[in-house]
C-alpha cells in the first residue's frame, strides 16, 4: 500500500514544519504534498526549505481548505490519502500508524482520526476531523464539489460518503493550536465566524434547507455583537445546523471575549 499526505496550511508557521516532518519519517509514507494556501506568513519560506523531500503547491490567493485539499489530490500518485491538518503540535508515528492501520491490515474504505485530550473525554463535532484516510478512487468525483466547499469540506465528505465503510479512531492526546494561539485576537474571532458559517452553509446544501434558513445563514457575518448573533442563530429552524453554530461557534466566541474585548 502506498500513501500519499495531503497537508493544507494557511498561516502555519509555528507548526507547519513539525507535521510535515513527522510525515516524512513515516515509512508508511511515500509522498508528502504540503499546500500553501496564500499565506502571508512564512508557512511558504518554511515550506520550501524542504526542498525535493516534499512535492509542494503554492496557492497565491487563498482558496480555502476544499480547494487546497484538492490541488492535492490532483497531483498524489498514490492510492490511499492521508489528510493531515498543518497546526497539529504533537503529531508523532503512532497517530499515522493507527491512522492506516484500519485500511491496510482490516479492509476499512475510510478513515476518521478523532483527537481526545482524555479518553473519558467525549468529542464534540468529531465528524469534522481534518485527520483523514481515503483511497484517491472515491475522492475523484467529489472534486469539484470539494473545491466549491472551503471550510466545510469535511462536511461534505461525510454526507457524500456516508455508505462507505469508515472506521473513527481515537488519536489520544494529539494536540492542535486554537485559533488564538496562532492570531491576533481580532483575527482569531473573524476566522472563527467565517470557519463556522461555511460549514454551516455545507451542512445546509446537505440537509436542504429552506431558503428562510438560509438567508440567516447569510446574516451572520454581520452581526455586531455575540447576542446579536445568538438571536440570529435561534431563528434558523434546522435542528442541526442551529446546534453546530450553538455550541461550536458561540461557545468559541464567548471564549473570546476574554482576550478581545469587542466582543
Amino acid at each position: 500500500m502506498k500513501v500519499s499526505a495531503i497537508v493544507p496550511g494557511f498561516n502555519e508557521e509555528k507548526t507547519i514544519s513539525k507535521v510535515v516532518d513527522c510525515l516524512l519519517k513515516s515509512p508508511e509514507i511515500k509522498e508528502v504534498i504540503a499546500i500553501n494556501d496564500g499565506s502571508t506568513d512564512k508557512t511558504l519560506t518554511i515550506l520550501k526549505r524542504f526542498k525535493s523531500q516534499i512535492k509542494l503547491i503554492d496557492l497565491k490567493k487563498n482558496q480555502g481548505k476544499g480547494y487546497a485539499l484538492t490541488a492535492g489530490i490532483n497531483q498524489a500518485k498514490n492510492e490511499v490519502l492521508m489528510f493531515m491538518d498543518a497546526d497539529l503540535v504533537n503529531l508523532k508515528q503512532k497517530n499515522i500508524e493507527a491512522m492506516l492501520e484500519p485500511i491496510k491490515n482490516h479492509h476499512w474504505r475510510a478513515v476518521i482520526g478523532i483527537r481526545k485530550k482524555a479518553r473519558l473525554l467525549p468529542a464534540p463535532f468529531a465528524r469534522l476531523s481534518g485527520e483523514r484516510v481515503y483511497y484517491k478512487a472515491d475522492l475523484l468525483p467529489l472534486l469539484p464539489k470539494m473545491a466549491q466547499s472551503r471550510f466545510g469540506v469535511e462536511v461534505l465528505l461525510n454526507h457524500a460518503l456516508e455508505n462507505l465503510p469508515v472506521k473513527k479512531i481515537t488519536l489520544l492526546k494529539l494536540n492542535g493550536l486554537y485559533k488564538h494561539e496562532k492570531r491576533s485576537a481580532a483575527q482569531a474571532v473573524k476566522e472563527y465566524l467565517d470557519e463556522g458559517v461555511e460549514i454551516a452553509k455545507e451542512l445546509a446544501r446537505q440537509e436542504k434547507l429552506r431558503a428562510e434558513d438560509l438567508k440567516i445563514i447569510d446574516r451572520l457575518k454581520q452581526a455586531a455583537s455575540i447576542k446579536e448573533l445568538q438571536e440570529i442563530v435561534t431563528k434558523i429552524s434546522n435542528l442541526q445546523v442551529r446546534e453546530y453554530l450553538e455550541k461550536y461557534v458561540l461557545k468559541y466566541l464567548k471564549k473570546a471575549r476574554t482576550w478581545w474585548n469587542k466582543w
